[in-house]
């Protein structure tokens, strides 16, 4: 994703310019490459970076279960709890915030999935 791109996905995201300036400054400065960063990751559509962000931001709240801790679903009051502290969730309607939760239930499935058979690989 280059400069440009990232700018405008986080305005899309109703980010404020002086953050998206933030940003692109301290990638710049602490000499991230976006364009070379994003060929070593898998590529996000524009519409589901807001998931993904979140999603990552999220990624330590597991409900977890047994003697090896295993992950069984994202604990939605901790998500919410968190979501509702990042700028541009607080700024979303009802559709979107409806639209983002469906797509961390997709991620967090997903996620399960390849965790189990993953375990079932290595077993």
């Amino acid at each position: 994703m280059t400069g440009d791109l990232l700018g405008e996905t986080l305005r899309d995201m109703q980010v404020c310019d002086e953050e998206i300036k933030e940003v692109l400054a301290a990638q710049e400065a602490n000499g991230s490459n976006v364009v070379e960063s994003a060929s070593k990751m898998p590529e996000v559509q524009p519409g589901n970076l807001a998931i993904v962000e979140l999603f990552f931001a999220v990624g330590k709240y597991w409900e977890r279960a047994g003697m090896d801790a295993t992950r069984l679903c994202l604990d939605p009051l901790k998500v919410e709890a968190r979501a509702s502290k990042l700028r541009w969730y607080k700024n979303l309607d009802d559709e979107a915030i409806e639209l983002i939760w469906q797509g961390l239930d997709i991620m967090e499935s997903a996620c399960l999935t390849t965790w189990s058979e993953h375990k079932k690989n290595n077993e």
